[in-house]
């Protein structure tokens, strides 16, 4: 049996995560700050202050000095060439040579976190070098600085053609770039395009839905569209700026409205105003984000609710129990619904869920053509990955 110290030390997702503190388990918000600390030696262990970091030293140290040696071995940086199964061997291979390092086997904790690392997502398959580069090219297309301290990249153009009438969306990814007039260098940048899909994933899922609840008409006679999203955390804080794309394929909206609800969330915000790009900017344009760190359930029964054109949800979970009365609310008031799921199981749990509670389904764990295209390792098997909004379910009110 394990001793009470070893239990203690044991990490939890959220802690590999990065969403709770090394050392004694609490998130930003239980423990009151805005946001964790990062160990700036590995970038892989977060702390609610110093002393947690202290504390952890001890715990921390020997590992963190393993991934600084092997991040300074340039040539065990080989590149994958785009393919995820190279990527997933050269992790085994980075995890041996950590091994070897340490002169012992990696703990539970270390394996996971290892292989769950954020920082290799970005640039697949490429090496220290050509990691460089690919930062270097993301500049040249935008990013933002969230308030955890993180960039994130984006791709939204400033311009927009008034020609390109939404809806439909075009078919695919590839089309899509070609639709909105990306540079020709675009198109040599692969690394590039699976981030930005990480980000852009999410206003064309919503985009996508709406083309299957609303007509065109409807669509261009919108000035204003208000958009719920539901069990929000760093992932739709981090893609924020790159909702401006609704507008842009909407050009008519003079008001976009995001209203974010998690229990992730760090504190309440509202009305906080997103700069918009010039163009949007000289047509007095307006983007809206507000934070409700409460369950959707709760968010309902409030006096802050505003009824929106849209409900979104993206990863989830829908199956969970938690869900439930949330579920019951946006049933009755038949509000349009969309939640995607990092794979097919997991939509068809959220499916059956929806079913059980009956609601009008339109379309059921279908797969989703916006999904990202930047692969997320699965931590339990090789050579297996999953991906942000990779299945979507579409309802809208009761089963007749």
């Amino acid at each position: 049996m394990a001793s009470k110290e070893e239990l203690k030390k044991r990490k939890t997702y959220l802690q590999i995560a990065g969403f709770a503190c090394s050392n004694c388990h609490k998130t930003s918000r239980e423990d009151g700050t805005s946001s964790l600390l990062r160990c700036t030696r590995c970038r892989m262990s977060y702390y609610c202050s110093k002393s947690c970091q202290k504390a952890d030293f001890l715990f921390h140290k020997q590992f963190c000095a393993a991934i600084e040696e092997l991040s300074n071995l340039e040539e065990v940086w080989y590149s994958c060439n785009g393919k995820e199964s190279e990527w997933n061997k050269r992790k085994i291979y980075h995890m041996q040579l950590l091994v070897a390092a340490l002169d012992r086997d990696l703990t539970s904790y270390e394996s996971n976190a290892w292989l769950n690392q954020p920082k290799c997502h970005r640039a697949l398959g490429t090496t220290p070098i050509e990691a460089q580069i690919f930062m270097s090219n993301l500049s040249n297309y935008g990013s933002m600085r969230n308030n955890e301290g993180t960039s994130e990249t984006l791709w939204a153009p400033e311009e927009w053609d008034e020609g390109l009438i939404y809806p439909p969306l075009p078919k695919d990814w590839s089309s899509y770039w070609k639709w909105r007039k990306a540079p020709p260098q675009f198109n040599q940048l692969d690394a590039v395009r699976r981030v930005i899909t990480n980000s852009l994933s999410l206003p064309l899922t919503i985009l996508s839905a709406l083309e299957r609840f609303y007509s065109r008409s409807q669509l261009r006679s919108f000035d204003g569209l208000v958009i719920h999203l539901i069990g929000a955390g760093k992932y739709e804080v981090s893609a924020l700026m790159s909702f401006e794309e609704i507008m842009h394929i909407l050009p008519n909206i003079r008001t976009l409205q995001l209203i974010l609800i998690g229990i992730e969330l760090s504190s309440k915000t509202m009305g906080v105003s997103l700069q918009c790009c010039p163009r949007c900017t000289k047509a007095d344009r307006k983007r809206i984000y507000s934070l409700h760190p409460i369950s959707y359930h709760e968010y309902s029964a409030s006096d802050d609710f505003i009824t929106p054109q849209i409900v979104v949800g993206f990863n989830i979970g829908l199956y969970d129990e938690f869900w439930k009365p949330s579920v019951e609310f946006l049933i009755e008031k038949e509000l349009p619904c969309i939640f995607t799921s990092y794979s097919k199981d997991e939509a068809n749990q959220d499916a059956k869920m929806l079913k059980t509670l009956g609601a009008k389904i339109i379309v059921s764990a279908n797969e989703n053509k916006w999904r990202s295209t930047m692969p997320l390792v699965e931590p339990q098997e090789t050579d297996k990955f999953y991906y942000n909004n990779y299945y979507r379910t579409l309802l809208k009110g009761r089963r007749e």
